[in-house]
């Protein structure tokens, strides 16, 4: 029992979960491949998107990434990046099916195609007004 409680205790303290923000940096920034200030893996240009860890270590180094990189930054300048574009873009200015009552009372409508939620799709067609009771 002692063993596997062990080896869950050592687990989770390799295992730590890092909440990354998207941030803009304001100046150049060396990237270290540890938090001992050895080695430069590469240095990240100004005015570069990055992703920067949350919290800082006790040698205010932060985690960064950028691209194919990964590794530590010694107290980073940055802003706070808000230009996000969604992966997806939906246009709601026009609906997917519209008609135009040729006349205020009684006459044809003309509708335009359009396609029914289970799929179906309805050609264009004159259709007569609705009729008030």
């Amino acid at each position: 029992m002692k063993k596997i409680t062990f080896f869950l205790i050592l687990l989770l303290s390799v295992v730590s979960c890092t909440n990354y923000y998207t941030v803009l940096l304001t100046e150049d920034t060396n990237i270290y491949g540890n938090s001992n200030n050895e080695n430069i893996v590469t240095t990240i240009p100004k005015d570069t998107q990055v992703y920067v860890s949350n919290k800082a270590n006790r040698k205010n180094y932060k985690k960064i990434k950028w691209g194919n990189y990964y590794g530590w930054a010694y107290n980073p300048s940055y802003t706070s990046y808000s230009s996000y574009t969604s992966a997806k873009s939906y246009n709601t200015s026009t609906p997917s099916y519209n008609y135009t009552p040729s006349k205020i009372s009684g006459g044809a409508v003309h509708v335009k195609g359009y396609t029914r939620k289970d799929g179906t799709y309805v050609s264009p067609h004159t259709r007569s007004s609705p009729r008030r009771k």
